[in-house]
């Protein structure tokens, strides 16, 4: 399947009422590429590309839409890197927010959630799997969407247009937990049954955009994947696997008491047995060039609310576990009762974001109230070589609610700095 851009008019009767967060005030003209209308920005506006609702906010530039085939690059100066938070606040799907690091103050003490981001786009997917939305390149893109959909919604983050990939074998598998990998201009999309990669997006004029299945199958289901990292070679991907088992006689895995690591190599295509221990990350970690290891939160328990590091072993894989070692600051109190789930994304040269989602203090009688703390530090190495926050840390926060019923399989923020 070819990648497509679609769009439908803005003059179509049936698009329906806009549901926009703040009544836009700019009178700048809003550049319609599909439909060649051109309306002023004194009401809500909405382009529309497959199954997306694309909400231009309280903006100082034209919105430009991507459905014509072509989407333009903003200007060099304006091509800085945010961190973007996609959000269940909508009843037909999810939002994307962002924030920029001046949104971030260095009072943690606020009384109230402050208005810190900017509502780009809403993205009509399926609810109750946030996790099943990826990164790749500059890319978000909602890997679960509306059964309507004739494929997967791809947001730009830097040019601000929509496109259309074609929809990996896996679509609609949502029983697994995916796991998804942005490596070297190809995206791994791990979702059992299925494994596959999607290649670097070609030029509108060549050939088409599409999905290559992976075979043999890892010995494991994806719902097993406690944590992973991309090696600093930049092609191979390092995932520890709790809980597994294999049944020589049978070729499907079960569960188990086997703990493991494997790599992935995304040249070659072929998975590699390493040692059996694990990472002692949970969820993604990163690495960080400055620090010379691999950084994520603490996957055990006495190190819950810590961040930790380790010692990056050669892409061929080590026998043993790598040194590790556990930071000195404590992030968050997953022992609370409002605590609801966390997530770490890298900003690049030692500086890091956590995202916590919580419940408010005044939330007892409406549970659906969410709110979203975001702290932003960099880490360094003490004197002693300990791990430990350097300078201040910075914030910034918002609430939303919930609009449905749809509980979600993860409580874990998705969020991206892109």
């Amino acid at each position: 399947m070819s990648k497509r851009h679609l769009c439908i008019d803005l003059d179509d009767p049936e698009i329906g009422e806009i549901h926009s967060a703040r009544e836009l005030t700019s009178k700048r003209p809003f550049l319609a590429r599909c439909s060649g209308l051109l309306a002023e920005h004194n009401q809500p506006l909405l382009g529309r590309c497959s199954g997306l609702f694309a909400e231009s906010e309280t903006t100082k530039r034209p919105f430009l839409g991507g459905c014509s085939g072509h989407t333009a690059t903003l200007p060099e100066q304006q091509q800085r890197k945010y961190l973007f938070l996609v959000l269940n606040d909508w009843d037909r799907g999810y939002s994307i927010y962002r924030v920029g690091e001046d949104d971030f103050d260095a009072d943690a003490s606020l009384n109230a959630p402050r208005p810190a981001v900017s509502l780009l786009v809403r993205i009509v997917a399926q609810h109750a799997y946030s996790r099943s939305f990826a990164s790749h390149g500059t890319k978000i893109m909602a890997m679960y969407p509306a059964e309507s959909s004739p494929g997967i919604p791809a947001f730009d983050t830097n040019t601000m247009g929509m496109t259309v990939c074609p929809c990996p074998m896996s679509r609609g598998h949502c029983g697994s937990k995916p796991l998804y990998a942005s490596v070297s201009g190809r995206l791994l999309a791990f979702v059992y049954p299925f494994l596959e990669v999607l290649g670097p997006e070609p030029p509108p004029t060549e050939e088409s955009w599409s999905w290559i299945s992976m075979e043999p199958m890892p010995p494991f289901e994806s719902t097993l994947v406690n944590s992973y990292v991309v090696h600093p070679d930049g092609r191979t991907i390092f995932v520890s696997v709790k809980g597994y088992k294999l049944n020589p006689g049978l070729s499907l895995p079960f569960r188990g008491d086997q703990n493991s690591t494997f790599t992935f190599d995304m040249e070659s295509h072929k998975w590699t047995h390493i040692g059996d221990w694990l990472l002692p990350f949970k969820g993604q970690a990163y690495y960080d060039q400055e620090l010379d290891a691999w950084v994520g939160l603490c996957f055990y328990k006495k190190g819950a609310g810590h961040i930790c590091c380790c010692d990056v072993p050669p892409a061929t894989g080590c026998m043993t576990m790598p040194v590790w070692k556990l930071g000195v600051d404590i992030f968050f109190d997953v022992n609370s009762k409002r605590h609801l789930g966390t997530t770490l994304v890298y900003m690049d040269n030692s500086r890091f974001c956590l995202v916590e989602s919580s419940t408010p203090k005044d939330d007892d009688f409406y549970p659906r109230l969410r709110l979203v703390k975001m702290t932003s530090f960099q880490l360094k190495y003490g004197k002693e070589g300990e791990l430990r926050v350097s300078g201040r840390c910075t914030y910034a926060s918002m609430a939303y609610q919930i609009p449905h019923e749809h509980v979600d399989v993860t409580l874990n923020p998705v969020a991206f700095w892109m």
